[in-house]
């Protein structure tokens, strides 16, 4: 059993430089040069908003969008429910700015099992322009933001866009542990699985895509009834021969005053899909975590001192490269104050993953589901020990069905 911390803290050094490399790559990824195009070179873009409760910061968010630069865009706000909150906070944003032509559309909820697919199909049946920029309510953009990813996709002839996707406004711990996770770890490693492995990550934060694209592999009827939409069209746009591309410029999701619990269950949710649509993404999470890794190294070996000693440098080491990968990503440190959020945020995430690769019931935008391979949905009918006796009581009595 000795010789286990000292596996672990090999394994732990192993992932530090995994981090490292995945920081060179966004590093490389962002100083990507883009060639803006004129104003009569660029496609008009609907814009598609799905809309559900009240974001935080959801007025200044929204504003970002109808600030574009670009010359020709209308938004399309969704909501599957009239007395949405969100839409008064919509409409009151879009009367600021009278020549942005701007749709509201009440989308069917029974559309499909995923809810934010649903929420879309409703704004992609009145949008104007075959380009589409399908945005989160919580992303907040720069004012050249739609004009450099359409001059982007423009140039490099792809299919669908996606944004890598940045943390930002943090105020409380689980803010912070939110924009790390999406700064510091998730963006890094979708640079890392694109510049070694050649395969570009598609976060449905922020999306551009070609309606007739789309169509053409099944269109947003294909993933109404699955979890992760966006994995799920760019892999069938990348088999049909069409090329998907991630941008090297970031897409804003703003959290202010997160909790914990949101940090958990979110992140408990996008671990609990990497299980089922791709197992060994999954097992690296274990292996891209050194803090966690070294925390484990120090439990078995009964707290020893010296594997302490190791354990507290490593994770010193990491919390210097967050700050450093950070900056990079979004362009902003973080203060330290939130900064020292990092160890706890790794520590937790460590404690997910075993129920992460056993639990696949999910709550997603209110609604909850059971998954199965490939993020398939289906109705919650309850726990493990409930579902096993309802099926045994079934074959016994058939006809009680």
């Amino acid at each position: 059993m000795s010789m286990l911390p000292n596996a672990l803290l090999g394994l732990s050094i192993f992932a530090l430089a995994l981090f490292g490399l995945g920081a060179w790559a966004a590093i490389r990824h962002k100083r990507r040069p883009v060639i803006l195009l004129d104003d009569a070179k660029l496609p008009p873009v609907s814009i598609l908003k799905p809309l559900k409760g009240t974001e935080e910061s959801l007025a200044e968010n929204l504003r970002s969008f109808f600030l574009q630069d670009h010359p020709r865009f209308e938004i399309v706000f969704a909501t599957t429910s009239p007395d949405d909150p969100a839409l008064a906070v919509a409409r009151a944003v879009a009367a600021e700015f009278p020549r942005v032509p701007t749709q509201f559309v009440l989308s069917n909820d029974a559309y499909g099992l995923n809810p934010k697919v649903a929420n879309l199909e409703g704004a992609l049946r009145v949008a104007t322009h075959d380009l589409v920029l399908q945005s989160d309510a919580n992303v907040r953009a720069g004012r050249s933001y739609l004009r450099t990813i359409v001059s982007e996709l423009e140039a490099e002839g792809g299919a669908l866009l996606s944004s890598l996707v940045v943390g930002t406004g943090e105020r409380s711990i689980g803010a912070a542990m939110e924009n790390l996770q999406l700064s510091a770890m998730i963006a890094p490693s979708c640079c890392f699985a694109l510049h070694f492995f050649g395969v570009p990550c598609v976060i449905g934060k922020s999306m551009l895509f070609r309606r007739s694209d789309l169509e053409s592999v099944g269109g947003i009827a294909s993933v109404k009834d699955v979890l992760a939409e966006d994995y799920l069209l760019g892999r069938a746009l990348q088999k049909s021969g069409r090329k998907v591309i991630l941008s090297s410029t970031p897409a804003e999701n703003v959290n202010v005053e997160g909790t914990v619990d949101r940090f958990f269950a979110r992140h408990t949710r996008w671990l609990k899909m990497r299980a089922v649509i791709h197992p060994p993404a999954f097992v690296a999470e274990l292996f891209a975590n050194p803090v966690g890794l070294a925390a484990l190294a120090v439990a078995t070996s009964g707290f020893d001192p010296g594997v302490l000693l190791a354990a507290l440098s490593i994770a010193g080491i990491k919390l210097l490269a967050d700050r450093f990968v950070i900056a990079r990503t979004r362009g902003t440190p973080m203060a330290w104050r939130h900064l020292l959020a990092a160890p706890l945020k790794d520590l937790l995430l460590l404690g997910i993953l075993p129920y992460a690769a056993v639990s696949r019931s999910v709550e997603w935008r209110g609604v909850r589901l059971r998954m199965g391979w490939g993020t398939v949905l289906r109705a919650d009918d309850g726990a493990l020990p409930i579902r096993w006796s309802r099926r045994a009581r079934q074959s016994l009595f058939p006809s009680s069905r």
